[in-house]
């Protein structure tokens, strides 16, 4: 067996030696450094702190913090609010820029679909003009949402029964302090009774036995709609039908059920039938 001879080992040649940068005190930092520069890759470090790049336009600016985005959140917000009322007054954004004098009529648009990021102080009168606002409805802080309350309610009293087919007298004349009380809600304004409908003759809006609601401050005579009326002191149930021979006409299932005519001086209008309220 024959043993090789060991192979001298190479030193490198001494200009190939890597010389690190000495400080004035003559230590050398090149370890340091190269340690240092994968860190200032991967991780923030306080002699190499990364930093976040914005642009603005095609120019990049550094800053140490990104940018909040508060400000784009109040733009979109105003944009959602100018389409909600340009949906309201039933506008294009061209049709309301077209609208004002001195107002370009792709500003609005343009605004929308995100060219224009702001209206200078000179714009603003010029675009709350087109929307139908002022320039504090433009400007200002939306407003705040509310929660709905709980709907309103109406004590009516339930004062009598009324004839939903021939005419009658009123059955009873009960005082109003021992009548019962019937609550409804969103009746708006008005003086409002009830009163419990006897016979057919308005079955298809009012079935006998329901109960209708009245308002007794709305006697103006429209077609179509249904009143409470009294005919030389009679009352009865019906609706108006105007025109050049005006009568009362039924609303029913039953063709047994007339018109009612009359005399306009022995009509009287008790009030408006508001609505019908049916136990099943």
């Amino acid at each position: 067996m024959i043993e090789e001879a060991p192979v001298a080992r190479r030193e490198p040649p001494q200009s190939a030696k890597r010389k690190w940068p000495r400080d004035a005190e003559g230590i050398s930092h090149g370890h340091q450094i190269a340690n240092q520069l994968p860190l200032h890759d991967s991780t923030d470090s306080r002699k190499f702190p990364i930093r976040r790049y914005s642009c603005v336009g095609n120019i990049p600016f550094a800053f140490g913090q990104g940018a909040s985005d508060k400000s784009a959140m109040e733009k979109n917000e105003l944009r959602q609010r100018i389409k909600t009322r340009l949906a309201e007054l039933d506008l294009s954004p061209i049709e309301a820029a077209k609208a004002i004098p001195g107002l370009e009529r792709n500003f609005i648009r343009d605004f929308l679909e995100g060219k224009k990021q702001s209206f200078s102080a000179g714009k603003q009168p010029l675009v709350a003009a087109a929307l139908q606002w002022t320039v504090a409805d433009l400007v200002g802080p939306p407003p705040r949402r509310t929660s709905p309350g709980a709907p309103k309610l109406a004590m009516v009293p339930l004062l009598d029964r009324v004839t939903a087919g021939r005419l009658r007298s009123p059955a009873s004349q009960i005082p109003i302090d021992d009548v019962p009380l019937l609550a409804f809600a969103d009746l708006g304004r008005g003086e409002f009774f009830a009163l419990t409908v006897d016979g057919d003759s308005m079955d298809r809006y009012s079935p006998e036995g329901s109960i209708i609601v009245v308002n007794r401050a709305e006697r103006s005579l429209v077609n179509g709609r249904c009143y409470v009326f009294s005919i030389k002191g009679e009352t009865t149930y019906k609706m108006w039908q105007g025109g050049a021979n005006p009568h009362l006409s039924p609303f029913s299932t039953n063709p047994l059920n007339k018109p009612l005519f009359f005399k306009p001086r022995d009509l009287e209008v008790i009030g408006r039938v508001k609505r019908t309220i049916l136990d099943l």
